[in-house]
C-alpha cells in the first residue's frame, strides 16, 4: 500500500511540475466580482459577433483596443469571418456564452450555430475590457 501511495504521489508531483508556469499562477475571479465583469464583456462579445455576421467589419474593428487596431484591419476581419462561413455555412445564432475570467485577459466563449456546424468563438478582452483578439 505504501509503495502504491508513493508511486501515485510521485506521478502527481511529476504532472504538476510539467504544467506551464502561467497555468499554475492562474487565479480566476470569484463570485460577485466575476459576475460584475462578465456581463458587459459578454454583451460586447455578442454585439461584436453580430456585427461580423451582418458584414459590419468597420464597426466590429472599432470594438478592438487601440493596439490591436494597429495590427489588424477590416479586410483581416472580413477574411477571417468569410473563412469561417466558407467552412461552416451561414451564421444562424449564438446558442450560449461563457465567461472565463483571468488575471490579465478575459475570454468570452460563444457557442454559435452556423448552417452546417456548431462553432465556439473566442473573444479575448484586455484588462480594460476591450477586445484584443478573436478566433475560433
Amino acid at each position: 500500500m505504501k509503495k502504491i501511495l508513493s508511486l501515485v504521489l510521485l506521478a502527481t508531483v511529476a504532472v504538476i511540475d510539467t504544467l506551464p508556469a502561467q497555468a499554475q499562477s492562474f487565479q480566476p475571479l470569484q463570485g460577485v466580482e466575476a459576475i460584475a465583469q462578465a456581463t458587459p464583456m459578454v454583451s460586447q462579445a455578442e454585439e461584436f459577433v453580430s456585427l461580423l455576421a451582418d458584414g459590419e467589419f468597420n464597426q466590429a474593428l472599432q470594438k478592438y483596443d487601440t493596439v490591436a487596431r494597429e495590427n489588424i484591419n477590416t479586410a483581416t476581419l472580413e477574411t477571417t469571418w468569410q473563412d469561417l462561413v466558407d467552412k461552416s455555412g451561414d451564421f444562424q445564432e449564438i446558442v450560449s456564452t461563457e465567461m472565463v475570467p483571468g488575471e490579465e485577459q478575459d475570454v468570452v466563449l460563444l457557442t454559435t450555430r452556423f448552417e452546417q456546424d456548431t462553432v465556439v468563438l473566442f473573444v479575448i478582452f484586455d484588462g480594460e475590457q476591450q477586445i484584443n483578439s478573436f478566433t475560433y
